[in-house]
């Protein structure tokens, strides 16, 4: 008998539609518990943020918005994908992922993930060095959803891989899941708003900087107040709680200047860089509860119990 946490409709697809919970297949094999599953959850997650910052700061480096800090972060943000994927298939003390992957399926997603993300590093790695060409500048804003859909599907497999259908574990590692993708959200937001204010080739629309904006919105309402019909516990603890209040204020800040992009409105070069500030802000403190959340997965109870 499936688990009531399992019998919601996971149905995140690459254009990433008006749902709140992704979708995370059950597997047909015994599942396997390992010790270190929700920072395997936590930081493959990361790597969808991390997709979504390189354009962001390539874009707004590019336009001239807040030069120093999205050089820095676009020097970070590569560095840190390709430290943390690397982690993923061989271990990384300093990521308390203590093993090597030595699943066939996991390794496979793994290598495809590192296949599309190669190319996009060298060209961000010229963005940040100056030295990118146009072609190589719009790589890296328009070839950045490969590596998003790939590392979502890495993130798929190991939820599905390292959670036991019948336990705590499965919605504890939901909760990491989604709130590590509200990160995400963040950085697209970011890359998408600035892209359609910039003078690029691009296929970026207002609809999609609206539709990620309804997603964030309600998945941070649903983490807030819990959602029980899609498998959404509501915060465990109050730091959780308080935290997720603090990712509200931080948005609250944020958004007045997204939805002027999205009224078609310009934004100045001072409201430009508070948008793309306020943004990381919100980013870093989500990546903060987060981590609350990797702590407080073995205390989580299951939906059935409550």
């Amino acid at each position: 008998m499936i688990p009531k946490c399992l019998k919601f409709a996971f149905l995140l697809t690459a254009a990433y539609p008006a749902t709140i919970v992704p979708s995370i297949a059950l597997s047909q094999s015994a599942p396997v518990i390992e010790e270190n599953a929700e920072q395997r959850i936590n930081f493959s997650g990361k790597l969808r943020m991390l997709s979504q910052r390189v354009p962001s700061a390539a874009c707004h480096f590019s336009r001239g918005i807040d030069v120093e800090g999205s050089a820095a972060l676009l020097v970070a943000a590569t560095e840190e994908f390709e430290k943390i994927l690397t982690g993923l298939e061989f271990g990384d003390a300093d990521l308390n992922i203590q093993l090597p992957e030595t699943n066939g399926q996991t390794l496979t997603l793994i290598a495809e993930l590192r296949t599309l993300w190669e190319p996009l590093r060298t060209a961000a790695e010229a963005v940040a060095n100056g030295t990118a060409t146009e072609a190589e500048r719009n790589y890296v804003l328009n070839e950045n959803l490969p590596v998003l859909r790939a590392a979502q599907l890495l993130v798929e497999r190991l939820v599905q891989q390292y959670s036991n259908p019948n336990a705590t574990t499965f919605a504890a590692l939901v909760l990491v899941d989604i709130s590590g993708r509200q990160r995400m959200l963040t950085q697209k937001m970011s890359k998408e708003s600035c892209i359609l204010e910039g003078d690029f080739e691009t296929t970026v629309t207002v609809a999609d900087l609206e539709t990620t904006m309804r997603i964030f919105e309600n998945s941070l309402d649903a983490l807030q107040y819990g959602l029980p019909v899609v498998g959404v516990l509501p915060p465990p603890n109050d730091t959780i709680s308080t935290g997720l209040g603090g990712v509200q204020d931080d948005w609250n800040g944020a958004k007045p200047y997204v939805t002027e992009v999205l009224a078609g409105n310009s934004l100045d070069l001072d409201d430009n860089t508070v948008k793309f500030q306020q943004l990381n802000v919100t980013m870093a403190n989500m990546n903060t509860v987060v981590g609350m959340y990797v702590d407080a997965a073995a205390t989580l109870v299951p939906l059935d119990n409550m």
